[in-house]
């Protein structure tokens, strides 16, 4: 649910002649429109509840407006990582494009499958795995209205027998810490996606010891429409996203804009027939990150020499320790190996001298206990896995979970706010 402030935004920014509301939302969403001119200053409102069956099972004489494939359709809302999110403004061409290449020839969705998700329909990674991906190949999809908890997600994929999951890592974790006697038997799944944040190595391994469930990661954007890198069934490579899916060009540059050398960290520029055409009411960032049919995505790769990607963070997210790049992203893959670690945040912090050096933000498992003689063990395992320069200088023990946005990814922005 969001705050009221939040839908104050998204009606300035979209100026809505119309709206569909959850009836749960309606009351934060019922403040916003107060004093808001748009959705016909809250007449042109369409409440979603119990009866929306009904509604939408009454006939209509209307005829289907007539599109064309470069018609504009659908704005995919960023992440707002950088700043408020925009609107990236997608074509009824997009969405065929990424399904057949993607979906249909890279994963190989077939019309036997049945997809659940734990992600909602409203989050665009849903929208293609749980949505538009199923019903392009004839197959069919479980859709609930109950809250996605880890015991119920259980009982709807035994129950009907699912076989694609859509899940993120943080609810992958929470199924793996369900108690034994609250699960149920999941054997059904043939793969499950993961995206949306990193997946820890040791994620994948816990997961995979305890439901031999291959885990499909990959990486999208809202301005790529969906999954572009991905791993693939019968071609996983824990702790990457995977290969190009093919009809996508990519290529990594440094900072000056030329590319660098394979296995060096560089910047992702992206290509292909389901680029955002620019960003809506945003033309200077649209300039800056769409480019003659290139997506400059700001987000830090390296390539190995097999092809296999690996995420190296957002270019704000990299700091520099000893003068060399080091990716958040990896130091908290090590640290959440560490069996007293629940979950953790690495940010850049100067110090005493004005240089930057990693601080790790961790959580502890309830009965791991912070002392300083913790923080040196902490950093010794991380020293003996890293190279020294890359492991946290200081460790900071958090005594409550570690702040989430909207999309329910850890709040870097905030924590660098607060800590950095």
């Amino acid at each position: 649910l969001l705050p009221a402030a939040d839908y104050e935004y998204y009606l300035s920014y979209v100026k809505p002649q119309f709206a569909f509301v959850d009836e749960q939302n309606l009351p934060e969403f019922g403040k916003a429109l107060a004093s808001s001119r748009h959705c016909g200053g809250g007449k042109n409102l369409i409440v979603v509840g119990k009866r929306f069956d009904e509604w939408v099972a009454r006939e209509t004489d209307a005829e289907p407006w007539s599109t064309k494939k470069d018609d504009p359709a659908v704005w995919l809302f960023t992440s707002g990582t950088t700043g408020k999110s925009k609107g990236a403004v997608h074509t009824h061409g997009h969405f065929p494009f990424n399904t057949e290449v993607y979906a249909k020839q890279f994963i190989g969705i077939r019309e036997s499958d049945i997809t659940i998700s734990g992600a909602r329909l409203f989050f665009g990674y849903a929208t293609g795995t749980n949505l538009m991906f199923p019903f392009a190949v004839g197959a069919s999809t479980v859709l609930f209205r109950e809250a996605p908890t880890p015991e119920l997600l259980f009982d709807k994929i035994a129950r009907h027998r699912a076989s694609v999951f859509t899940s993120v890592p943080t609810l992958i974790n929470k199924m793996l810490q369900t108690p034994k006697e609250k699960r149920r038997e999941i054997s059904s799944l043939r793969f499950m996606w993961s995206a949306g944040e990193p997946l820890p190595r040791d994620l994948n391994a816990r997961w995979d010891a305890a439901f031999g469930v291959p885990i499909i990661d990959g990486i999208g954007s809202a301005e790529s429409f969906h999954i572009y890198i991905s791993n693939r069934p019968g071609d996983v490579r824990p702790g990457s996203l995977g290969k190009l899916v093919p009809g996508y060009e990519a290529k990594l540059v440094d900072d000056d804009g030329r590319e660098i050398a394979q296995g060096d960290i560089g910047t992702l520029w992206l290509k292909g027939d389901s680029a955002a055409l620019y960003y809506h009411s945003a033309y200077e960032k649209s300039k800056e990150h769409l480019r003659g049919g290139w997506i400059v995505s700001g987000d830090k790769f390296r390539q190995d020499a097999e092809g296999y990607w690996y995420y190296e963070g957002r270019g704000d997210d990299l700091l520099k320790s000893g003068g060399i790049y080091v990716s958040p992203h990896e130091v908290e893959n090590c640290l959440l190996q560490h069996e007293a670690v629940r979950e953790c945040c690495v940010i850049g912090r100067k110090d005493e001298h004005g240089l930057e050096k990693p601080l790790a933000l961790v959580v502890l498992k309830e009965k791991s206990r912070p002392s300083p003689d913790f923080e040196a063990e902490l950093i010794g395992f991380a020293k003996a896995r890293l190279a020294r320069y890359k492991a946290p200088h200081w460790i900071r023990f958090e005594t409550n979970p570690l702040p989430r946005n909207d999309r329910d990814k850890i709040d870097r922005k905030r924590l660098k706010a607060l800590h950095g």
